[in-house]
């Protein structure tokens, strides 16, 4: 892993926690997209489904990080 030449506090843990939670919400939209499909429903719905889920966990992950930077916990 390459080291910056600028320290930034918190920096690298944040960058590795939004990776993670990325990577979580694109398999809950794979997964909601598969089942969706499995419902038979069409392409363009199962992919709409999985598109929105994903961007929902990533809204609802935003916002507590929001409030947890605020002391709202």
């Amino acid at each position: 892993m390459m080291k910056l030449a600028v320290h930034l506090p918190g920096y690298e843990r944040s960058m590795a926690l939004w990776g993670k939670r990325i990577g979580i919400s694109v398999a809950y939209g794979a997964l909601v997209g598969v089942v969706s499909r499995l419902w038979e429903d069409t392409w363009s719905d199962s992919l709409t489904f999985g598109i929105s889920m994903a961007v929902l966990m990533l809204g609802v992950a935003l916002a507590m990080d929001i409030r947890k930077r605020a002391g709202k916990d």
